[in-house]
């Protein structure tokens, strides 16, 4: 249902209010869902990988995790023991708050359970994180402070609230949820101020050039220089009026819809052309909270096309301490975001004696989305193993005779998303220290299933290097090696 012409007479400001910044609960639910479903994924990858990332037989034991660690205050109960048994029951009780909350079963302690334990996992790990990550975690903390299970949930049949009747709900959280998605988009296009996204248009040929996350259909984008031109202005000029949009006060409810399908349309088709693990699913996640109650409406005909809006309740959630706690990390995390792109004018609003604070909450966030422009030195791993019977085999790729050619499609061969990030950050500088713990976990994988001849005597890590140049001239690649045991 459309809104009616915008008034600004003092009667409508609560109205106008509610209209911008408040959220329908089915939309909260249908967040509630989606987030619950990417908590219980980064659960069972995590359960896959329980004793190579998180316990001290993996490539990180705890004697190494402090070198790894941004600081000191990122708190982790995954830290408390090395044992791979004690990791895998922390991942088991991540799953089980995940079904929860997909249920709507207790879903406020379902979402601080989820909260606690995601934030513990990534802190436990930070050479295994993406960006996607970060999204979770703030999904998750904005979520404590909301009524997610008040629509489709087990905890609103037992009340008996779980009826399907547009009812839009208003708090410092709404908004601060809203603007915390909005926030994800204007300061990577800001961070993406640069020849490459706003003048050259060459951004997407950068892109679709990085063989380690390029598929199929990103291979046959990259043949429309021009066709790729237009679509990096167009995914820049999106990121940074897009969200706009979204709270223009006239025919609110069209220019949401508009806006989510928007995102929605942008994240799908980066998901279709790059592998970038489920960061488009998050994405698309995060846009739920912006759909109308006309969307929930037309979907379920038989329910009423309004609502009242929902009052304050004398829940803890709408206490004015929890508020005030609220608008202040909501100021906190939009300080932190313009500090992040411009540090001296914002350091003396909010200096670096600060960060403990925000970082204990992991309010800390960094929005550098292919920013300030795509990588243009690209390449592949080979793990160079010499055997005992004089052979030798690529660890990275099952044994495999050693090759050095370029593999037909490099992002196909990572076991999954995490494994993806962890290999690609070994040929940063800032990751060189794990170069030789992870290639020695590899190579302990490979002895403990291979008899003695065929025993690793001695590995070297190799990067194929090849750098993209401009106008599509291609360099041979050159072997850069990274580390080796001798």
């Amino acid at each position: 249902m459309d809104s009616p012409p915008l008034n600004l007479d003092k009667a409508s400001r609560p109205a106008l209010l509610l209209k911008l910044a408040g959220i329908d609960l089915r939309s909260l639910a249908a967040m509630r869902m989606g987030l619950a479903a990417l908590v219980l994924v980064d659960g069972w990858t995590a359960l896959m990988n329980a004793r190579a990332f998180y316990s001290d037989a993996g490539f990180l034991p705890r004697s190494l995790w402090p070198t790894m660690r941004d600081s000191l205050v990122n708190w982790s109960v995954h830290g408390l023991s090395g044992d791979t048994t004690w990791q895998v029951l922390l991942i088991l009780l991540q799953i089980a708050a995940g079904l929860a909350l997909l249920l709507g079963w207790r879903t406020t302690l379902a979402t601080l359970f989820c909260w606690v334990l995601v934030c513990s996992l990534q802190n436990r790990n930070p050479v295994v994180l993406f960006g996607g990550d970060v999204v979770v975690r703030m999904l998750l903390f904005w979520s404590m402070f909301l009524p997610l299970g008040q629509r489709w949930s087990l905890d609103a049949r037992r009340t008996k609230n779980d009826t399907c009747t547009a009812n839009p709900f208003l708090s410092t959280t709404t908004l601060a949820l809203l603007l915390q998605v909005c926030i994800i988009y204007w300061f990577t296009a800001r961070l993406k101020w640069g020849g490459e996204w706003t003048r050259d248009g060459t951004a997407v040929y950068y892109a679709l050039s990085i063989d380690q996350f390029v598929k199929p259909l990103g291979l046959w984008l990259r043949g429309f220089p021009e066709l790729g031109r237009w679509l990096t202005f167009a995914i820049w000029w999106v990121e940074c009026l897009g969200p706009f949009m979204a709270f223009i006060p006239w025919r609110t409810e069209r220019w949401r819809l508009l806006t989510v399908a928007m995102f929605w349309a942008l994240h799908f088709g980066l998901g279709l052309c790059l592998r970038l693990g489920p960061f488009p699913a998050i994405m698309m996640v995060c846009w739920l909270p912006f759909l109308p109650g006309s969307f929930w409406d037309r979907l379920q005909k038989r329910c009423p096309a309004d609502g009242p809006p929902t009052t304050p309740s004398r829940s803890w959630r709408e206490h004015p301490v929890t508020q005030s706690f609220v608008l202040l990390c909501l100021v906190v995390v939009v300080v932190w975001n313009l500090r992040s792109v411009d540090y001296d004018k914002w350091k003396r609003w909010f200096p670096a004696a600060w960060n403990p604070p925000a970082q204990a909450l992991k309010l800390d966030q960094y929005w550098a989305l292919f920013a300030p422009h795509p990588l243009n030195d690209d390449g592949w791993l080979v793990l160079d193993a010499e055997l005992a019977d004089g052979s030798h085999v690529d660890l990275l790729r099952h044994g495999q005779a050693v090759s050095f050619l370029k593999p037909e499609l490099i992002s196909a061969e990572f076991p999954d998303y995490r494994w993806h990030k962890l290999l690609m950050n070994l040929w940063a500088a800032k990751y060189q220290t794990m170069r030789h713990p992870v290639c020695g976990w590899i190579e302990r994988q490979w002895n403990e299933k291979s008899p003695p001849d065929r025993q690793v005597k001695a590995w070297t890590l190799v990067f194929m290097e090849e750098k993209t140049l401009p106008a599509y001239h291609a360099l041979i690649p050159q072997k850069v090696e990274l580390a080796r045991k001798p």
